[in-house]
């Protein structure tokens, strides 16, 4: 099944650029190059919205190019997901304002030195369910959540997952070093997934930090 993809960016040849990267991609279907009016740089979401993708990719610039600037009930009845390419001031965000990202459909972040191998290596993995984050930015997102839950009945191998998911290692990465199947990795996830009443990585990370706030 093909990833449903929407370019939202302020330029419209460098929405036509990554459209160029990625349109020989056989899993990749662009719905659309979506840019702001005369005078406005945020793309119409509501116009990507209707085109039903699957991720939004949007270029990011801190002055006006921001998803947190969309309305709260934006994602409410979606599951969009975004992928932000960043530019040079992308790690100068504050904690909040990266939550803030996260809780409005950001599950990736590309840095300014991202190719389009490492841009069609991100679409792939969150297509999967997966965040294209690295560990300090994920690590920032978990520091801006400051309150307690109650612990599930989690198995000793359900929580080291969890230890290495909020570490920022992916399903490979965490088989390897647990010296399991990738595939036993997943369906540990599921199970997580069920017990904890979450839905992705994202949430999973977010809640075990409600769980285990002192957990480094």
């Amino acid at each position: 099944m093909k990833l449903r993809l929407a370019i939202g960016c302020s330029n419209l040849l460098f929405g036509v650029g990554l459209k160029s990267i990625l349109e020989d991609e056989r899993n990749i279907e662009i719905v659309g190059i979506f840019t702001g009016g005369e005078g406005d740089f945020l793309p119409d979401f509501k116009k990507i919205q209707e085109c039903n993708p699957d991720v939004i990719l949007a270029d990011y610039a801190p002055d006006f190019n921001s998803p947190v600037s969309l309305p709260d009930d934006y994602f409410k009845e979606n599951s969009i997901k975004i992928i932000l390419i960043g530019d040079k001031n992308i790690r100068l965000l504050a904690d909040t304002q990266l939550k803030e990202f996260v809780l409005r459909g950001v599950v990736g972040v590309l840095p300014p030195s991202a190719d389009s191998a490492l841009l069609k290596k991100a679409l792939r993995a969150v297509s999967q369910g997966e965040l294209w984050l690295d560990r300090q930015m994920l690590t920032k997102i978990l520091t801006s959540v400051r309150c307690q839950d109650k612990s599930k009945n989690l198995a000793k191998r359900e929580q080291e997952i969890i230890m290495h998911i909020c570490q920022g290692y992916r399903n490979k990465e965490i088989a390897q070093k647990l010296n399991i199947s990738e595939q036993t990795v997943k369906s540990h996830c599921n199970r997580i997934y069920r017990k904890l009443g979450v839905s992705d990585r994202l949430q999973l990370a977010l809640y075990s930090y409600r769980i285990w706030p002192d957990n480094p």
